[in-house]
């Protein structure tokens, strides 16, 4: 009976979205539509009566979901992903739309406007199932999203994801660091993990801590000042695989607990969108495009670190096998943001509601289980 109610809920859910909720949100421009909502999930989370109406309409819970990840616990592997709540302002509303986490930002240590075009920094590609983004790491800046955050009690897992103000477009490693040292220290008794952001698209800088020495300097500065908080990196999703496994080998000598799989995807690397949809040449894709790209840098990871490593996946996830293949080749972890602007956002129940179905198919009793499944790792050489 149970699940009957469920799946005429999702029915009704995914019908009302398609049909006249997304119509009437696609007539406004991209990010004022992203504001507009933003302001409506603010209002819906801060009441209990709000907040019963969301968790009625959207929650789903199912025990074969829970997983521990990095002594995190999390209710179930679909989150949040880093770039849709850059301020942390809907902490209340993610775990009644279904959340297992969220991961906030990018914060930085100071204010950054973002690139210039409020307004009209995200443009939508609807064949390509993809968001082209130009923000620049807008933000309100470590300092004051701290302050407002540092007594919040969250129902969920937090992530914070770190990047460096994007406000010069010259690069200083020292002061780089700092930087981000500025906001880890801001926020370093808030949330449940760190996410060190070395893969925004759209800075003025490009991205300088993909080398290994940048690298390795800014983990050696993170490491001095680390809780017990486990640390994760978030690599760009057009990377060689030599610099793949340079950064990789840089994470493992310094100790940090996992990898975000992968940022946006830029045009010019990138042949799995509809080409007469990009009609803004600067910025990068969110989405479908980056969906094989993804996942072939999961499976290439946790080969690479035979499984040591946590990975959170993002990219391209719409359902529940979507979700599934990420997780056999080797994610911990999934995240998402796309999928539900398209989808509507009953579409995580959707997908925790498939992933139970999935795991029962293969006669696993939890995610861990599943984890690598479809992906056996190569036999040592002796």
């Amino acid at each position: 009976m149970k699940n009957l109610v469920l799946s005429i809920r999702g029915f009704i859910n995914r019908n009302l979205y398609r049909f006249i909720i997304k119509p009437l949100i696609f007539l406004w421009p991209p990010e004022i539509a992203h504001n507009k909502l933003k302001t409506f999930g603010k209002a819906m989370s801060s009441n209990v009566l709000g907040r019963s109406i969301l968790r009625i309409l959207f929650y789903y819970k199912h025990p074969s979901l829970e997983t521990v990840v990095d002594n995190v616990r999390y209710d179930n592997p679909i989150g949040l992903s880093a770039g849709f709540d850059k301020d942390g302002e809907l902490a209340n509303a993610y775990p009644q739309l279904g959340f297992g986490f969220a991961e906030f930002g990018s914060f930085t240590g100071e204010v950054c406007p973002g690139n210039p075009g409020v307004g009209r920094r995200l443009f939508r590609m609807p064949k390509s199932k993809s968001i082209l983004v130009w923000y620049g790491l807008n933000n309100q800046g470590a300092d004051k999203i701290s302050e407002r955050l540092k007594d919040k009690e969250f129902k969920i897992p937090i992530g914070v994801n770190a990047a460096k103000s994007n406000l010069t477009p010259e690069f200083v490693l020292e002061d780089s660091i700092a930087d981000y040292m500025k906001t880890l220290r801001a926020f370093k008794d808030i949330g449940h993990y760190f996410t060190i952001n070395i893969s925004c698209p759209n800075t003025q800088d490009s991205e300088p801590f993909a080398e290994k020495e940048n690298l390795g300097a800014l983990l050696e500065a993170i490491n001095a000042e680390r809780t017990e908080r486990p640390i994760y990196v978030k690599l760009a999703a057009d990377l060689e695989m030599n610099q793949v496994d340079d950064i990789l080998d840089v994470c493992m000598e310094y100790k940090i607990e996992g990898v975000v799989l992968a940022n946006l995807a830029k045009p010019e690397f990138n042949n799995e969108f509809v080409k007469e949809e990009l009609t803004f040449h600067k910025g990068a894709m969110s989405g479908l495009p980056l969906q094989r790209i993804a996942t072939s840098l999961v499976r290439h990871v946790y080969r690479y670190t035979r499984g040591e490593m946590t990975i959170i996946a993002v990219g391209g996830v719409f359902n529940a096998e979507d979700a599934y293949e990420k997780i056999t080749s080797g994610a911990n972890l999934i995240e998402m943001i796309t999928g539900m602007i398209y989808d509507g956002p009953q579409v995580m129940g959707e997908i925790n509601r498939g992933l139970v179905k999935l795991l029962e198919k293969d006669g696993f009793n939890s995610i861990a289980e599943a984890v690598g499944s479809r992906n056996p790792l190569p036999k040592l050489k002796d």
